[in-house]
């Protein structure tokens, strides 16, 4: 997954009022994983991507694309 992708789950995570610890929670990982997978220190699984395009109600492509 390209630097972009974490940048833009970050984006639509702070619109949606979301801390790293509620989608940590959420996704069933650690603080500090979710921290590193948002700064693109590790990658998301393709699982938790598509948990995370639940949890924010987003379309994947978005997230992969941005709003461009």
């Amino acid at each position: 997954m390209s630097f972009s992708i974490g940048r833009n789950i970050r984006a639509e995570r702070v619109r949606r009022g979301l801390t790293q610890l509620e989608m940590a929670i959420k996704l069933g990982i650690s603080a500090t994983g979710y921290n590193h997978k948002e700064n693109n220190k590790r990658q998301f699984t393709l699982e938790e991507f598509v948990l995370v395009c639940k949890i924010l109600d987003t379309d994947p492509e978005y997230l992969i694309k941005g709003s461009s």
